[in-house]
C-alpha cells in the first residue's frame, strides 16, 4: 500500500472523528436544554402544589380556631366577669382596710399619749418611793443606833446569836422528829412488815413444796452388774469420756454396797447426764440380756446429751415465760434451765428462783417499788449456783458478773450481787430480793440437811462452843437449831455467861454456813445441898439455875 493512500486514510479518520465529536456535543446540548426545561416545569408544578396545600392548611387552622373559640368563648366571658368581680372586691377590701388602718392609727396615737402620761406618773411615783426609802433607811439607821446605844451590841453579834438560836431550835426539832420516827417504827414497823409478809405468802398460789430429786446411780440387780462389769475398765472409761464425771465401781465390793456406783463431779448437769446414761444402759442390758460395749455407751451418751441440752433450754424458756420475763439473753436462759439439777440443802434451785421472783414482785407491789425489775432480780439471784464450779467467788458475785456481761440492767445486777451482802444493799429492790430469798428458803419444809451435812453442823457447833474458857459440855438440840452450852458456875458469873453466849453466836455466824436460825443457850447452874440427921426430921437444901440466850439468824 502506498504512502498517499495511508495518509488519505488517516486524514479521513481524523475528519470523521471530528464530525462525530461535533454531532455528539450538539446532541448533549440539546438533551441538557430539554432536561432543564423539564426540571423547571417540575419545580413550578411543585410550587403550585405547595401553595395550594398551604392555602388549605390555613383554611383548616382558621376553622379550628373558630371552633375552639366558640367552645371557650362562654367560659372566657365568665372568667372576665369573675375577674371584674374580684377586682371590685379587692377595691372594696382595700378601702375597708384603709379606713380600719386610719382608725388604728388614731387609737395608737391615743395609746401613746396615755403611755406618756403613765410614764410621767410612774416617774413621779418612783421619786416619791425613793424619798420614802430614804426616810425608811434613815429611820432604820436611827433605830439601829438607838438599839446599839441601849444594848451595846453590834449588828453582826445579834445576827450571829439569832442564827445560832435558829440552828439550835432546828436541830432540836429534827432530833425530836427522828426520835418520834424511830419510836413509831419500833412500835408499828415490825407489825406492818409481818402483815405485808403474811399477805404476800397468802397471795402466793403455787405449790410451796418444791421437788426433791437427788437420786443416786446404782445397779438394779447383781445380774446387770455382772454383765456390765465383764468389760468394766473400758465401759467406765467410755462413761467418763462422755459425761466428764469420775466413776468408781469396785470390782470386789462389800456385799452390802455391791449395787452402789460412785459418781464424782462438781457439775450437776454432768451428774444428771451420768445418771440418765446408767439408767439407759441398764435398761438395754436387761432388755437384750447381754453386756454393753464402749461404742454403744458413747453413742447412747451423745444422744442423751442432746436430749438433756434440749430439755435444759426448754426449762429455761418455760421459766422466763412463766414469770413474764422479756429480752432475756439465750445464755442466761440456758443456765437458768440447768438449775433444774442444782440443789441447796435438798431444795431445788430451779423452783427456788421462781419462788423468789414471785415473792419479790408481790413485796414490790405492796411497797410501791418496781415490780418487773424486782421479779427479774429475784428470778436471777441464784443463777451463779449453776456456774460456781467453773469460777472463783461466791455464787452471788459469779451470777451478777455473768448477767452483767450479757446486758442485764445495772439495778438488777446490783440486787443479785447484794443478796448475800457481798456488796452493801442500797435500793429497795436489794432488800426485797433478800427478804424473798429468806421466805423461800426459810419456810418450813423447804430445806433439810443430809446426814453428812447434819453431822458436820453438829461437830462445828460443838467445836466452836468448846473453845471458850469455862465451858464444860455442849448439847446440840432440835435438829441443829439449838446449841445448849453448860458452863462452870465457879469460873463464869452471870455477866460472863452473857458474854460467852454472844461470842459463841458471833463466831457461829462468821465461820459456819447454815440455813435458818440457831439459838445459843448458855446454862450456868449452881446446886447447893445440905442434909442433917435430927429429931425425926430431915433438912433439904436448894439449888439455882440461870440461862442466858443469844440468837443468830441467817
Amino acid at each position: 500500500m502506498s504512502l498517499d493512500v495511508v495518509l488519505n486514510f488517516i486524514i479521513g479518520l481524523i475528519f470523521g472523528g471530528g464530525v462525530i465529536f461535533a454531532i455528539s456535543r450538539a446532541v448533549q446540548r440539546m438533551v441538557l436544554k430539554e432536561a432543564k426545561e423539564e426540571a423547571a416545569d417540575i419545580v413550578k408544578e411543585a410550587q403550585d402544589q405547595f401553595q395550594l396545600e398551604e392555602d388549605e392548611r390555613n383554611e383548616v387552622i382558621q376553622e379550628i380556631e373558630l371552633t375552639a373559640w366558640g367552645k371557650v368563648e362562654e367560659a372566657h366571658l365568665l372568667m372576665e366577669g369573675r375577674c371584674s368581680d374580684l377586682e371590685q372586691q379587692i377595691a372594696d377590701r382595700k378601702k375597708t382596710h384603709e379606713e380600719t388602718d386610719k382608725g388604728n392609727r388614731a387609737g395608737l396615737f391615743k395609746l401613746e399619749t396615755e403611755l406618756r402620761d403613765l410614764s410621767m406618773r410612774l416617774t413621779d411615783q418612783q421619786k416619791s418611793f425613793q424619798v420614802f426609802v430614804d426616810k425608811l433607811n434613815q429611820l432604820k439607821q436611827n433605830y439601829q443606833t438607838q438599839l446599839h446605844n441601849k444594848t451595846q451590841l453590834k449588828e453582826t453579834d445579834v445576827i450571829r446569836d439569832i442564827t445560832t438560836q435558829l440552828i439550835t431550835e432546828a436541830n432540836q426539832d429534827f432530833e425530836n422528829y427522828i426520835n418520834f420516827a424511830e419510836e413509831e417504827h419500833k412500835e408499828f414497823g415490825e407489825a406492818k412488815a409481818k402483815r405485808i409478809l403474811g399477805l404476800c405468802i397468802d397471795r402466793f398460789t403455787k405449790e410451796m413444796s418444791t421437788e426433791r430429786n437427788i437420786a443416786s446411780s446404782y445397779f438394779p440387780d447383781e445380774r446387770v452388774r455382772g454383765l456390765f462389769c465383764q468389760n468394766l475398765k473400758d465401759n467406765v472409761a467410755a462413761v467418763e469420756e462422755v459425761t466428764g464425771c469420775d466413776i468408781f465401781i469396785d470390782e470386789k465390793p462389800d456385799p452390802e454396797r455391791m449395787l452402789n456406783i460412785q459418781v464424782i463431779g462438781y457439775d450437776p448437769v454432768r451428774r444428771e447426764l451420768t445418771r440418765r446414761l446408767f439408767e439407759k444402759m441398764f435398761k438395754d442390758i436387761e432388755k437384750h440380756n447381754k453386756p454393753t460395749t464402749p461404742e454403744h455407751i458413747r453413742k447412747t451418751g451423745e444422744n442423751l446429751k442432746n436430749e438433756l441440752l434440749k430439755q435444759i433450754k426448754k426449762d429455761g424458756d418455760l421459766q422466763a415465760k412463766e414469770l413474764g420475763m422479756q429480752n432475756v439473753h439465750p445464755e442466761v436462759r440456758q443456765v437458768m434451765g440447768s438449775l433444774r439439777y442444782r440443789y441447796s440443802y435438798t431444795q431445788n434451785q430451779y423452783f427456788h428462783c421462781a419462788e423468789v421472783g414471785w415473792f419479790a414482785s408481790l413485796l414490790a407491789a405492796e411497797i410501791k417499788a418496781d415490780i418487773k425489775k424486782s421479779k427479774r432480780a429475784g428470778l436471777l439471784h441464784d443463777l451463779g449456783k449453776a456456774l460456781d464450779h467453773q469460777f472463783d467467788g461466791s455464787h452471788a458475785v459469779i451470777g451478777a458478773d455473768f448477767i452483767e456481761a450479757r446486758g442485764e440492767d445495772p439495778e438488777v445486777v446490783h440486787a443479785v450481787r447484794a443478796h448475800h451482802y457481798d456488796v452493801q444493799p442500797e435500793a429497795d429492790m436489794d432488800f426485797l430480793v433478800i427478804a424473798a430469798d429468806a421466805i423461800s428458803g426459810g419456810r418450813p419444809g423447804a430445806r433439810r440437811s443430809t446426814m453428812e451435812t447434819y453431822t458436820q453442823k453438829v461437830t462445828g457447833l460443838q467445836e466452836i462452843s468448846k473453845r471458850f474458857q469455862g465451858v464444860t459440855d455442849v448439847f446440840v438440840l432440835n435438829g441443829g437449831r439449838e446449841c445448849r452450852v453448860l458452863v462452870n458456875s465457879r469460873q463464869v458469873d452471870d455477866l460472863g455467861a452473857l458474854q460467852i453466849a454472844e461470842k459463841i453466836a458471833k463466831t457461829i455466824e462468821e465461820e459456819m454456813q447454815y440455813p435458818g436460825q440457831i439459838k445459843v443457850v448458855v446454862v450456868r447452874e449452881t446446886i447447893a445441898s445440905e442434909s442433917r440427921q435430927g429429931h425425926g426430921h430431915q433438912g433439904g437444901g436448894n439449888h439455882g439455875k440461870h440461862e442466858n440466850h443469844r440468837e443468830r439468824n441467817r
